[in-house]
């Protein structure tokens, strides 16, 4: 027979896992069972390997902020109007992905009796794909589709205007400094369809982005649009500058004329 301590639970409840996003808000849940007349226990949140490890501390009615890690400054937070129902889940805004890992609830009361809860957050990344032409040379198109900053590693695909998937590069990935994934992934068309679409698929979250490029209906007509375009900027371009050019040396010489 095991020996535990007076007023703490022989068996600890596994740790609930909660999923955030990014960028987003979470709200990591814990609760007591509050009576008519009971003390309000002092309630501490607490992240595993964090030092100074309080997120955050509630003690006599109100926070104290002397025990708080600096990263959770002005982020974390009770739901006030839900303390006297016994609800005191930590609600986390603008997420970091250094956020995640295993929270501690605890429930102190001044009688050694305390209640411990386990929350394990997830943290994930998402972004919009952007997709774009890389080249258009030899009658063929090349697409390049960017997932910047994506956590767990996604998954890039190719669609035609039928929804059909067109086989592509292999993904290039880069791991970036805070812990996230960059992938890229090119195809090359040499009949190209009036639309391809770029999804981004991320199987752990079920998330999917999908991103959208229409293309001038032919190839050849593809391979010249974009020179033609680029020459009709330009001229556009040299045109007003002309015009404006022109429109301030008459504006300079009307004033020349009243001063004289």
């Amino acid at each position: 027979r095991s020996c535990v301590s007076p007023g703490e639970s022989s068996l600890p409840a596994a740790a609930e896992t909660v999923l955030a996003f990014a960028g987003g808000e979470v709200l990591l849940p814990c609760s007591f069972n509050i009576s008519a007349g009971g003390d309000f226990p002092t309630v501490e949140w607490s992240k595993h390997g964090l030092q100074p490890n309080i997120v955050f501390l509630y003690r006599d009615g109100c926070e104290t902020h002397e025990m708080k890690n600096p990263a959770f400054w002005y982020r974390s937070s009770l739901i006030t109007r839900e303390l006297k129902n016994g609800n005191i889940s930590l609600r986390i805004s603008d997420v970091q992905l250094a956020d995640a890992g295993k929270y501690q609830c605890k429930r102190l009361w001044s009688k050694t009796r305390r209640d411990v809860t386990d929350v394990e957050l997830v943290v994930a990344a998402v972004s919009e794909p952007k997709l774009s032409v890389v080249s258009s040379e030899g009658g063929g198109v090349t697409l390049q589709c960017e997932a910047s900053c994506w956590l767990p590693e996604p998954e890039i695909i190719f669609l035609d205007d039928r929804g059909r998937i067109i086989s592509a590069e292999e993904p290039k990935r880069d791991k970036d400094t805070g812990q996230c994934f960059t992938v890229r992934r090119r195809v090359t068309l040499q009949d190209a369809p009036n639309r391809v679409t770029c999804r981004v698929h991320q199987a752990a979250t079920n998330q999917s982005h999908d991103t959208e490029l229409l293309l001038p209906v032919g190839r050849s007509c593809y391979v010249t649009f974009l020179p033609l375009l680029y020459s009709l900027l330009y001229s556009l371009s040299y045109c007003s500058c002309v015009e404006s050019f022109s429109f301030c040396g008459r504006n300079v010489a009307k004033l020349r004329g009243r001063r004289l």
